[in-house]
């Protein structure tokens, strides 16, 4: 009895044990699953989709992706999404492309050929009816197969000729669903009667269907081919596999059931997307479940589990669902890492104002909120604030190794030791002026003495005796307190960037001089936050406001550099050398570029490179292993320059496409005087002197992170450089004069890679010319012949100044014995003011002096009198006046980039061009361009 308790109760442990282990391998085995890191970017019908129900995806040969949607047919460039009015109430079934420019479409109504040159849509005749197509496809003889419902239509020598699977067109074998290619002019389709083996030689087919012993199916939706194996589609009995070697069927248990729309195939994976379920990743191998991708309420997340379509290239999947619209994986760039440690420690989002990359693996990073100390080897990291530590300031100016130990210097909070082997800080000396005040890094001269650069000057440390000596403005030439940056170079002379000037420290003389700089470069060193000595000598000092100024290695010859050379921004943090393939790195307040003067290279980087933010810092370390770290306002940047130039930065890439091009303001479209082709083939434009004002929209295709892209642009004789356009991808030119330029665009990382359009803008001059020299022989006859008529003008002139004043002293009169009293003028002056400033009453094109009238609740005569009278203008400049200020208003908006001058004034209420320009000019004195040239107002 005893022993049965036992066993009984051994039993009861083991179960229980059992039971303890399964639950505990379960969420380990559910996690281990290889889940794809893939974010997605949606776009729907408030992107200008036509419909969120999209059936099918294309991508062209030219980059653009067509999306096939539930009434219509798009086409996305990554930014942008044009819908194709034509195909408006029409399902899109198929898409597919024969050469680079007709595009054949499948619909619910028929086959048609979109001529992507012209826009201009044809439909195509291919029986008596029009057949619903849901299947287009080009072989790789570039052959065009159309799948119909009604069966298989394949265009050869300008005309179609129909293949029937079975006697019986209406059939299910007939009723087309997919199309691919197999070997020796073998086709294989899809249908609702089965699968279909074609060859298209011989005009020979066969027909398979899978049956088990509970089931025939023999509906197919969809298909893809990898290899030997058919991977097919089902209408509710999930996915089948047929091997082509063997002709058999069988079941993909990993999915066994639902309704299958959609499969793609590359490399050992095979990609299935759900009707209701997402997309499942299968092993083509192992015939397993890999990962899943399924919608969830992350923002990042696919739209919809009902997934229709699937396109997959290299890195990039599109999905097209039901009632979710289309999402896909934006590309990132891989050329440049923000630092993180897998499970430790992440630099991204930190702004790093300060940092030191050891030998070890040890990292000390300061940011704006504190001090981290990083040990990859050990696994450990400690952050340091002015809460759990000594540190007086969590802001951190600088990191630099002393001895064995971290040099920290604090914005406002003193000078501190890490210590490396114990990670403990403690201040750098006891002295008070070590534990207070500003330490911007630090210099060795040419006798390790430390010059340590402060905001209450600069001092020199001989850390033998722990001895020190401050120079400032109290006690030497040094006449600046605030220290930002120090550099010994290879001539032994000490370099201090200040608030103020760049000094240089005399050692013979034991004096400060300020005086190193000719004068027209001195106002360009007032605050030099980076001093930079490259191989070949010359010396860099660095700006915050001003650019760079290059002095070659005997002090003679000085150079300005800034945006008008190739500069993204005046303010520049550092330069380094590229320890591997030489050129300079520039890191500035709104990006990073790369310049070689070998060839005249040069390259920005935007975030589609791989950057966490444009704004960089001025630290910058290249370690031992070839790496280049900056410090950015979003993370600590990391660069191997090992990797290859030819492989990662040179790249063979298309130019940007032109996607449209609109003039005064109004979007050109195919076939009109001014656009014979549409935007993608026009290689000129050619305008009036009226409608001079022109706008291109443009992408570079490449389907980045959203405003991650940068461009450059220049209109050749017309801008004097290139121009970068840090965000949107819109240039505008207003008011070009007549002359012949050439609109150039690329994509700043690419920059060999350049889109070119002509832009020529006609004037008239033989009409004017001849109006000259006719105006001029007129006035030579009428000044010979009837010289007298002079006298009679002057007469006559006279005598209609006179009655002009008589006229005028007669209205003034009028008005003076009306006796309107100054109180009465008082209250319509201030209800005029106040419905034109509250009611904007100006923005109305049509409006007119009754109309301001009947609002102030006067007569017009009254109106018209308080104007002349009491506010000396008159009612079209009093209207016009609100209209110019409403207009300076709006272009300092960033959404002003959107539209054109002419475009906005009319949003202002003026009805004319002519009327906009005539009283912005009378108003302001110049005009709407010099104007906004001269205020310095940004538009894109």
């Amino acid at each position: 009895m005893r022993n049965a308790f036992y066993r009984e109760g051994n039993l009861w442990l083991y179960r229980f044990c059992l039971w303890v282990a399964v639950l505990l391998w379960l969420p380990v085995s559910l996690s281990a699953v290889d889940f794809p890191d893939l974010t997605f970017r949606t776009i729907t019908i408030s992107d200008g989709l036509s419909n969120n129900i999209v059936n099918t995806i294309y991508k062209d040969k030219r980059g653009f992706t067509w999306l096939g949607t539930q009434t219509g047919l798009d086409r996305f460039d990554g930014i942008n999404v044009k819908s194709f009015f034509q195909f408006s109430g029409r399902t899109i079934f198929s898409i597919a492309e024969t050469d680079s420019v007709y595009l054949w479409v499948g619909t619910d109504k028929g086959l048609w050929r979109l001529d992507r040159k012209t826009d201009q849509v044809k439909p195509v005749a291919l029986d008596t009816k029009s057949l619903e197509v849901r299947a287009v496809f080009v072989s790789r003889t570039g052959r065009l197969l159309v799948g119909t419902t009604h069966g298989l239509f394949i265009y050869q020598e300008n005309d179609f000729s129909k293949v029937l699977f079975g006697s019986n067109a209406l059939s299910s074998t007939n009723f087309l669903t997919g199309i691919v290619e197999g070997h020796k002019d073998t086709f294989w389709l899809t249908s609702q009667g089965g699968l279909i083996e074609y060859n298209i030689a011989t005009g020979q087919s066969e027909v398979y269907t899978y049956q088990d012993d509970e089931k025939v199916v023999g509906y197919f939706s969809c298909l893809a081919l990898l290899k030997e194996k058919l991977y097919l589609g089902t209408a509710g009995n999930g996915m089948l596999v047929f091997d082509i070697g063997k002709k058999t069927f069988s079941i993909c248990p990993e999915v066994e059931n639902g309704y299958i729309k959609s499969i793609v195939a590359a490399n050992d994976e095979v990609w299935v997307g759900t009707n209701g379920s997402g997309i499942r990743i299968i092993s083509a191998s192992t015939g397993k479940e890999l990962s899943a991708i399924e919608h969830t309420s992350n923002a990042d997340a696919i739209c919809s589990n009902a997934v229709y379509s699937l396109l997959k290239e290299d890195d990039m999947l599109f999905v097209g669902t039901y009632m979710g619209g289309l999402s896909y994986t934006p590309v990132h760039g891989s050329f440049f890492s923000v630092y993180s440690c897998p499970e430790l420690f992440n630099s991204y989002n930190l702004n790093v104002r300060a940092f030191w990359v050891d030998a070890d693996g040890k990292k000390v990073i300061g940011t704006r909120d504190g001090l981290y100390y990083i040990s990859e080897t050990e696994r450990k990291i400690r952050h340091y604030t002015h809460r759990n530590s000594i540190l007086r300031s969590d802001i951190i100016l600088s990191v630099k190794p002393f001895n064995r130990d971290f040099l920290i210097g604090t914005y406002g909070g003193g000078l501190y030791l890490l210590h490396r082997n114990t990670g403990e800080l403690s201040f750098f000396q006891s002295d008070p002026c070590f534990m207070q005040g500003s330490f911007n890094g630090y210099e060795r001269d040419g006798n390790n003495k430390l010059w340590i650069g402060s905001s209450k000057g600069v001092y020199v440390y001989d850390h033998s005796t722990g001895e020190y000596g401050v120079y400032n403005s109290r006690n030497s030439s040094l006449s600046v307190n605030s220290v930002f940056s120090l550099k010994a170079d290879s001539k032994g002379r000490m370099w201090l960037g200040t608030g103020g000037a760049v000094f240089m420290y005399d050692r013979a003389a034991g004096v400060f001089k300020s005086d190193v700089f000719p004068e027209h470069v001195l106002p360009y060193t007032k605050s030099v936050r980076f001093i930079y000595e490259d191989k070949k000598k010359n010396l860099w000092f660095c700006d915050d406001k001003e650019g760079v100024i290059k002095v070659d290695e005997s002090f003679t010859t000085f150079e300005h550099i800034t945006i008008n050379d190739f500069l993204p921004n005046n303010s520049v943090m550092s330069i380094v050398e590229d320890p591997k393939n030489g050129g300079l790195w520039f890191a500035t307040q709104r990006g990073l570029l790369y310049i070689k003067e070998e060839g005249n290279y040069h390259k920005i980087f935007s975030l589609y490179d791989g950057i966490p933010g444009y704004i960089f810092n001025s630290p910058v370390q290249i370690t031992d292993d070839n790496m280049v770290w900056w410090g950015n306002e979003r993370g600590l940047v990391c660069y191997d320059a090992v990797k290859s130039w030819n492989e990662i930065g040179i790249k063979d890439v298309q130019p940007p496409v032109i996607t449209s091009i609109s003039v005064a303001g109004r979007p050109l479209c195919p076939g009109e005087t001014l656009m014979p082709v549409s935007a993608p083939f026009m290689d000129e434009v050619f305008l009036s002197a009226n409608d001079n004002n022109i706008s291109f929209t443009f992408s570079a295709l490449n389907y980045a992170v959203e405003n991650t892209d940068l461009y450059e642009y220049c209109l050749e004789e017309y801008d004097k450089e290139w121009k970068t356009l840090m965000k949107g991808n819109q240039v505008s030119y207003t008011e070009l004069p007549v002359g012949d330029y050439v609109f150039k665009v690329r994509a700043a990382s690419n920059p060999a890679a350049i889109k070119a359009v002509r832009v020529v803008v006609a004037g008239s001059t033989s009409f004017i010319r001849w109006i000259v020299v006719l105006s001029v022989v007129v006035c030579c006859i009428l000044i010979y012949f009837y010289s007298g008529l002079l006298g009679k003008y002057r007469r006559m002139k006279e005598y209609i100044n006179k009655k002009t004043e008589s006229s005028e002293e007669n209205r003034k009169e009028k008005y003076q014995k009306s006796k309107m009293e100054e109180k009465t003028a008082m209250l319509i002056i201030g209800k005029l003011n106040e419905c034109m400033e509250k009611d904007r009453l100006y923005l109305n094109p049509d409006l007119k002096l009754q109309d301001v009238a009947k609002v102030v609740k006067c007569n017009t005569g009254e109106l018209s009198q308080v104007l002349n009278m009491f506010m000396n203008i008159g009612f079209t400049d009093y209207v016009n006046k609100y209209r110019i200020d409403e207009f300076i208003k709006r272009i300092q908006d960033k959404s002003a980039s959107r539209y054109t001058l002419v475009s906005l004034s009319e949003q202002c209420g003026f009805s004319s061009r002519t009327s906009f320009f005539r009283s912005f000019k009378k108003f302001k004195g110049m005009s709407p361009a010099e104007y906004i040239k001269e205020h310095g107002i940004f538009i894109e």
